[in-house]
C-alpha cells in the first residue's frame, strides 16, 4: 500500500463528494450498504489491477482495458505512445478508469489525465514500483508512455463489503 493517511483521507472525502452529489437512482444502487471506505480500496488494489480505461475524441469514445497500479490514491497506467487513447487524451484530457468483478466489486474513477514523463517529480517512484511489480523495465516495452487519472469524482460498490478488509 502507497498511501499516507492524509491521502486515504483525501480519497475518503472524495468518495463521500461524489456520493453527495449522485442522483436519486445511483444512490439506491451504490448506497451505505454498499459502499466500501478509502481504506477498504487501497487495501484491495495493491499490485495490478485491469480497468476499463475510456477516453473520448470529437466524434466518439473509447474504452479498452489496460493494466493498472494505484498508487498514492490514483490509478497509474502505461501504454504505447502510438495508441489511439493517447491521441484521444492530448486533445482531450478526460477519462475514466473502472475496475470490476461483477457484483463482488467496482472502482469508478473519472477526471483528467496526468501525463508522469521522466520529468516529473513523481516518475521516478511511479517507475520503480512498475520496475518490481513487473520484474522489467516498462522503458524496455517499446516506446511507453506513463500517466495517471486525477479524479474529480469516485465511488467504489460492494455487493457484499465485508469481503473487503481495511487492512491486510
Amino acid at each position: 500500500m502507497f498511501e499516507t493517511d492524509a491521502e486515504i483521507d483525501e480519497l475518503q472525502s472524495r468518495f463521500d463528494r461524489t456520493l453527495r452529489t449522485a442522483n436519486a437512482h445511483m444512490k439506491s444502487i451504490v448506497n451505505p450498504r454498499h459502499t466500501l471506505t478509502a481504506r477498504q480500496v487501497v487495501t484491495y488494489l495493491q499490485g495490478t489491477k485491469h480497468v476499463v480505461f475510456a477516453t473520448v475524441d470529437e466524434d466518439e469514445p473509447r474504452a479498452s482495458p489496460l493494466d493498472a497500479i494505484f498508487i498514492h490514491g490514483r490509478f497509474t497506467m502505461s501504454t504505447g505512445r502510438g495508441a489511439t487513447k493517447i491521441r484521444h487524451l492530448i486533445a482531450n484530457s478526460a477519462c475514466s478508469a473502472v475496475h470490476m468483478d461483477a457484483d463482488r466489486i467496482a472502482v469508478v474513477a473519472n477526471g483528467h489525465v496526468e501525463w508522469i514523463g521522466r520529468d516529473h517529480p513523481d516518475h521516478d517512484s511511479i517507475h520503480a514500483v512498475w520496475t518490481d511489480t513487473y520484474a522489467s523495465d516498462p522503458y524496455t516495452w517499446g516506446d511507453v508512455v506513463f500517466f495517471r487519472l486525477n479524479p474529480v469524482t469516485m465511488w467504489a460498490y460492494s455487493a457484499d463489503p465485508s469481503q473487503f478488509p481495511e487492512s491486510s
